[in-house]
């Protein structure tokens, strides 16, 4: 199908949209998909049943993350890593263990993995509204929820089954820190 043809397509299926009333549209194949599988730092606000927290979020890769807690109080300066070796905790200089079934561990593995999953998706099963992505995906077998904007900043995800709400903003590319450029080193 030559080019001409394919944007008569779009076109067509776009106006008979607009006439029937049906405003979301599943996400057009002939446009390229974000680049979910990016690094990034992130600020979320996080609602998981009655518990609000804020942190801001670092997506060092596939499956690397870290949560550096600010809210609420009891939380603020916890920073969570999960990596290949699992799962890590820190206050300041203060290591300590997390116990793989704690609400703590819970909430940045749906996160984390639901949003690590995006990458996988075929573009069939994105949907588009008004500029936002909307992707079905699941953690555990239960069904999450993520949003986006067309270039892949991430703007919420949604967990019912775990009660989870996150609200993302101000997503900023992620580069690991560079010994050789100078500068102190720090661990996060």
């Amino acid at each position: 199908m030559n080019h001409a043809k394919k944007t008569a397509l779009a076109a067509a299926t776009v106006g008979i949209s607009m006439l029937c009333g049906c405003s979301k549209l599943p996400f057009d194949p002939l446009t390229a998909a974000p680049n979910f599988d990016t690094t990034y730092k992130v600020a979320a606000e996080i609602v998981y049943d009655d518990l609000t927290a804020k942190a801001d979020v670092t997506r060092k890769g596939a499956s690397e993350w870290v949560f550096s807690f600010t809210e609420p109080k009891q939380l603020n300066g916890v920073t969570m890593s999960l990596g290949a070796d699992g799962w890590s905790a820190k206050l300041g200089e203060l290591s300590f263990n997390v116990d793989d079934n704690d609400v703590y561990t819970l909430i940045p593995e749906v996160i984390g993995a639901s949003i690590d999953s995006l990458s996988a998706l075929p573009n069939e099963s994105l949907s588009s509204e008004d500029g936002v992505l909307t992707a079905d995906t699941e953690f555990g077998g239960k069904k999450v929820t993520v949003t986006a904007n067309r270039g892949g900043d991430l703007i919420s995800l949604k967990c019912p089954y775990h009660k989870l709400s996150v609200n993302f903003t101000e997503q900023q590319p992620y580069t690991p820190f560079d010994p050789e450029q100078g500068g102190l080193v720090t661990e996060e």
